[in-house]
């Protein structure tokens, strides 16, 4: 037991550091078999070296029907097995662990039931019955169980190698889609960010108007104009939802809002003080030639969330006087529902679903129904991504752009800053921070069900293709299996013409002698008596002078059935040649029983045999040697032989004992 628990120590610490190298290697990449190969191929050698020294160190004993060579090969052969397989399983068992943990679980695994088999197939004992001595029934049921074993290892092994390349090609495919899905984001990104710069110089363009600076020097017809000017650009870009002029004080001066039909001036007494909202604060700290983008939300008349929703995205720039003094603010309100209309479009040409979240991780775009605008409610304010999909902010809000897999699916994101010219420029992304614009994630959210929806058609043909190779081995093994068994039918009957006697079915002479030879080595070690009964007809020649060789084969045949009649089935009975015959007796009991069997023989041969209306009549002379301790093979079939000769000299049918050292005993019957 101890040697087997240092086999499987070393087993395990062997296979832990030939992953760890597999892993440094970083093989797998780009060439997952190879690294299977690798590591099977050297796994299996390390095994072969480890049993080989335990062996040789007798520290492990292997069985007594197994050489060393037999066992180093089949060791070999279980580990690579082995290795090879959970090589193949492990891949397809998505488990989150660390790889040390995947390490050791593969260490433990594969040295546990390697260590079992090496042990249970080829060290412990067996009752197997060796080959050689197994009946043809037996053969033929060990062929079909050693070929039912290896058609279901082969096509396991296939299934596990189909497996792990549709895995292999399934994440592949999901690789290139998530690749995909990147520049689709910025696509959309770009989109929304050229509304807003065009809406950012729009504002610039309205601040520096002379109309505007005519307004503020005093001059009366200067508002008409700038309405007009307001109502102009309303009507080309309906995007914007509302155009203003604010003073100072964040009363509104002049305002032009889309109707319902074309842009329409809002009258004096429904001009609003807007000095309480946070875009004109941050907007006034602005200097000349600055522009302010607010946040996106939901635009608010007279304090209160309009309806249906409007979602709004501000751009101000400063006004200042020809005097170089701030008079006030040029507000652009612009309408996002027409870019959530088109992130709708966009949403149809991406793999995921399509989501707008603001820097604080609300949802402006997806979630319609729980989630969207919930920092507008003070009740909601807690339904942000983090609520719904934890931990996924925290990965996405400190980078730009990326990708990566989440248990709720492939996060693919690119972040909207609005403003920012080029990541490039420095001194304009400082701008954008001092004036707080605004930052969107833009995400898309993949399951891998539908990155691979395309590739999930594979599955069909590639199932079709493990069913059909299945039934061609399956055939061929069948077909195999029954050529292997005509062979073991012909090497049986070309054994048993070489073993037996084709007239009567005994063994014959070769046979007989070489299994006397092992009787009489096991009976010297296990000290059991032996007996050998030799037999000659007599009369016989006369009956195939008569009658013919036809009536002298009848007559052998008979007597050979009437011997296994009266002989036991594990006593050996022989045809040595022509009308002489032998029997060998194991655990005959005493001297006694030896001559009661000698006379039932002797009374069956009595009995006349019918041929074709004739009796034929025979006798027999027996002689029986006994095994004494020491006693070689030619002498006992000698005493037997000369035994045989007395009695036959005697009288027939008689039986007479071959001289021991002490006694000699002879008997006669008479019939």
């Amino acid at each position: 037991m101890l040697n087997l628990l240092l086999l499987f120590t070393l087993l395990m610490s062997a296979e832990m550091l030939i992953m760890q190298a597999m892993q440094r290697l970083e093989i797998a990449i780009s060439f997952f078999w190879l690294e299977v190969f690798l590591d099977a191929a050297l796994i299996a050698f390390i095994t072969v070296a480890i049993v080989r020294f335990f062996i040789k160190t007798n520290r492990l004993t292997i069985r007594h029907d197994l050489n060393s060579e037999s066992v180093l090969l089949r060791t070999g052969l279980i580990a690579l097995t082995v290795e090879t397989m959970l090589m193949l399983i492990f891949p397809l068992i998505r488990v989150s662990a660390t790889g040390f943990a995947v390490t050791l679980s593969d260490g433990v695994i594969f040295s546990l039931i390697t260590t079992l088999l090496i042990h249970y197939l080829l060290l412990k004992p067996t009752n197997l019955v060796p080959v050689n001595q197994r009946t043809l029934i037996d053969k033929i049921l060990a062929l079909r169980g050693f070929l039912l074993f290896c058609y279901l290892s082969s096509l396991s092994l296939f299934l596990l190698l189909l497996l792990n390349v549709y895995q292999q090609q399934q994440q592949s495919y999901i690789t290139q889609a998530v690749a995909a899905e990147k520049p689709q984001l910025a696509l959309i990104k770009n989109s929304l960010n050229d509304h807003i710069s065009k809406a950012a110089l729009d504002t610039l363009m309205l601040a520096r108007q002379e109309n505007l600076q005519d307004l503020l020097s005093g001059d009366p017809e200067a508002r008409t104009r700038l309405t007009n000017d307001y109502l102009n650009l309303a009507a080309i870009k309906p995007v914007y939802e509302q155009i203003r002029y604010l003073n100072a004080q964040g009363v509104e001066e002049i305002r032009v809002d889309q109707g319902s039909i074309d842009p329409v001036v809002i009258s004096t007494e429904n001009l609003q003080d807007k000095h309480n909202r946070y875009y004109f604060k941050d907007s006034l700290k602005l200097l000349a030639g600055q522009v302010y983008i607010s946040p996106m939300d939901l635009n608010i008349e007279h304090k209160q969330i309009e309806l249906p929703f409007k979602p709004i995205v501000r751009t101000a720039s400063p006004v200042f006087d020809r005097q170089g003094n701030k008079q006030g603010l040029v507000i652009i309100n612009l309408n996002a529902s027409a870019l959530f209309t088109q992130l709708k479009g966009d949403a149809k040409n991406t793999a995921g679903e399509l989501m707008l979240l603001n820097e604080d991780g609300y949802w402006m775009f997806g979630r319609e129904r729980d989630a969207a605008w919930a920092f507008m409610f003070p009740e909601y304010k807690d339904r942000t991504i983090e609520k719904y999909y934890p931990g996924i902010w925290q990965k996405i809000i400190g980078k730009d752009r990326g990708a990566f897999l989440s248990p709720y699916g492939y996060f693919i994101f690119d972040t909207i800053a609005t403003g920012r010219a080029t990541p490039e420029d420095p001194q304009h992304n400082k701008l954008a921070a001092e004036l707080h614009w605004p930052e969107w994630k833009l995400i898309s959210l993949a399951s891998p069900n539908s990155l691979s929806k395309a590739y999930s058609n594979f599955l069909p043909p590639l199932a079709m293709f493990f069913v059909l190779t299945a039934m061609v081995t399956g055939v061929g093994t069948i077909m195999y299996f029954r050529i292997q068994r005509k062979n073991l039918i012909s090497q049986q009957q070309i054994e048993h013409l070489a073993h037996h006697d084709v007239l009567t079915g005994l063994n014959n002479r070769n046979i007989f002698i070489q299994i006397l030879e092992l009787q009489l080595t096991q009976s010297r070690r296990t000290q059991e008596p032996l007996a050998l009964l030799y037999m000659d007809l007599d009369q016989f020649k006369p009956i195939n002078d008569r009658y013919g060789h036809e009536a002298g084969d009848y007559v052998l045949k008979q007597f050979a059935a009437r011997l296994k009649q009266i002989l036991r089935e594990s006593d050996l009975l022989a045809r040595l040649g022509g009308d002489e015959f032998a029997a060998l007796l194991s655990s005959y009991g005493n001297k006694r029983q030896l001559e009661i069997i000698a006379e039932r023989i002797i009374s069956a041969t009595e009995e006349p045999v019918s041929f074709r209306g004739q009796q034929l009549q025979v006798g027999i002379s027996i002689g029986i040697a006994l095994h004494f301790q020491g006693l070689p093979l030619e002498s006992l079939l000698h005493e037997a032989d000369q035994a045989m000769y007395k009695a036959k000299r005697m009288q027939s049918n008689s039986y007479c004992f071959a001289e021991a050292p002490e006694e000699h005993q002879k008997v006669q019957i008479t019939s």
